[in-house]
C-alpha cells in the first residue's frame, strides 16, 4: 500500500538550503518527551508548506524576514525575532514576499506534552514577539549539537534540555497571553507597519479607546503603541540594513516613513548611530537601543 504524504510544498520551496536533524534512539527516556526534529532552513519569498496533520508541537524561530502561519481559523504574522507556537493539527506556513525567510525549527512530542498542553499554555497557537532570549539560544544550540552527534549515551541529557526548552516556552506563552484589545493591536502593528499609521488607527483596529490601550501597553508591555509600533519599525530597519543593499530611502519606505530624514532620525535617536554608520559597519557601532540620559 503506498503511503500518503499528508504534506504539500510549494514547488520553489524544495531546492531551499535546508539542514534538518532527526534522532530516534530506541530507548525508554524517548518516549516520555522527545524531538521529532531540530534544523534551519532559508525559504525564498513566496514559499509555502500545508501539513494536514501533525503530532507534535511546532516551534518555529525567525532571524530573517517574515512568516505568515495559518492555524485554527487565525492568520499569524511572525515578524523576524520573534518565534511561534503552533500545536499538533492542521497548519500552513509560508514566507512573506519581501525577502527570504530565514529561520530555525524544532518539533517537541511524547506523552508530557500531549497531557499537559492546555496547563501549559501550549494548547493555542501564539506569537512570541522579540523572542530574543539566551537560554532558547543556549539550548537550542545544545540539542542541534546532540542531535548532530546521535549518541545513545546523550540521550538522559537530551531529555533534560527538552524538557527545560518546553518549561521556557510555556513560561513565555503565558506570558504573552494578553487581552484581546492588546492583542488585535499588537497584530495589527507587526503586520501593517510599514503602513502610514497613528494612535487613532491602532484605535481603531484593536476596537478600545486610547485611554485604555495605552493602559494596557503600559502594564502588559511598559511601552506605549506608538513606542511599540517604533521598536517594530526599527528592528526591521536594522534586517534590510544588515541583509540589502536598498538605498536609504527605499528603507525608509519600507519601514512605514516617508521621509527618509525622519526615518534617519528616528534610526539615531535609536540606535545611537545613523542607518549609514550602522549598514557600514556591519551593526557593530551599536547592537543595543540607545537610551536617553
Amino acid at each position: 500500500m503506498k503511503r500518503m504524504n499528508l504534506d504539500r510544498w510549494s514547488k520553489k520551496n524544495i531546492p531551499n538550503e535546508k539542514h534538518v536533524l532527526q534522532f530516534f534512539p530506541v530507548a525508554a527516556e524517548s518516549a516520555y518527551l522527545w524531538l521529532h526534529f531540530i534544523g534551519k532552513s532559508i525559504w525564498q519569498t513566496g514559499s509555502w508548506v500545508h501539513h494536514s496533520q501533525t503530532v507534535y508541537l511546532d516551534v518555529e524561530l525567525v532571524d530573517e524576514g517574515e512568516m505568515f502561519v495559518s492555524y485554527g481559523g487565525e492568520r499569524f504574522h511572525v515578524p523576524a525575532g520573534s518565534a511561534i507556537l503552533i500545536p499538533p493539527g492542521e497548519s500552513k506556513l509560508s514566507a512573506g514576499n519581501k525577502m527570504p525567510c530565514r529561520k530555525r525549527f524544532l518539533g517537541i512530542a511524547g506523552p508530557i506534552l500531549a497531557n499537559n498542553m492546555a496547563a501549559m499554555n501550549l494548547d493555542k497557537a501564539a506569537v512570541l514577539r522579540n523572542f530574543h532570549n539566551e537560554e532558547f539560544e543556549e539550548l537550542y544550540g545544545a540539542l542541534f549539537t546532540l542531535f548532530s552527534e546521535k549518541k545513545n549515551d546523550s540521550i538522559r541529557e537530551c531529555c533534560g534540555l527538552i524538557y527545560r526548552m518546553l518549561l521556557l516556552l510555556s513560561q513565555s506563552a503565558e506570558e504573552r497571553s494578553f487581552p484581546p484589545e492588546l492583542q488585535r493591536a499588537v497584530n495589527f502593528i507587526n503586520s501593517s507597519f510599514s503602513s502610514p499609521m497613528d494612535l487613532e488607527r491602532i484605535c481603531r483596529a484593536a476596537e478600545c479607546g486610547k485611554t485604555k490601550l495605552q493602559w494596557l501597553f503600559k502594564y502588559h508591555l511598559e511601552s506605549t503603541p506608538i513606542r511599540y509600533l517604533t521598536e517594530v519599525r526599527m528592528k526591521y530597519a536594522e534586517k534590510l540594513l544588515l541583509n540589502t543593499t536598498f538605498p536609504i530611502k527605499e528603507t525608509a519606505d519600507r519601514c512605514g516613513y516617508s521621509d527618509p530624514l525622519y526615518f534617519s532620525a528616528a534610526f539615531l535617536k535609536h540606535y545611537g548611530c545613523s542607518p549609514r554608520e550602522y549598514r557600514k559597519n556591519q551593526g557593530a557601532v551599536s547592537t543595543v537601543p540607545h537610551k536617553k540620559k
